[in-house]
């Protein structure tokens, strides 16, 4: 449980300074479209292998 708190911790700072950077360089446009691009591809790639049966 001490475990599971001090790692929740340490994702949220994490996520509040990548956050930060991400600010500080106006690049946010920059993250969404490359997360959205990242998501797509594991969508197909997960279709790809559903249909191919693997």
């Amino acid at each position: 449980m001490l475990q599971a708190l001090l790692s929740a911790i340490v994702d949220i700072l994490l996520s509040a300074a990548w956050s930060a950077i991400v600010r500080f360089f106006g690049l946010e446009n920059v993250v969404e479209i490359a997360t959205a691009i990242f998501g797509l591809g594991c969508i197909v790639i997960g279709a790809v292998v559903l249909l191919l049966g693997h």
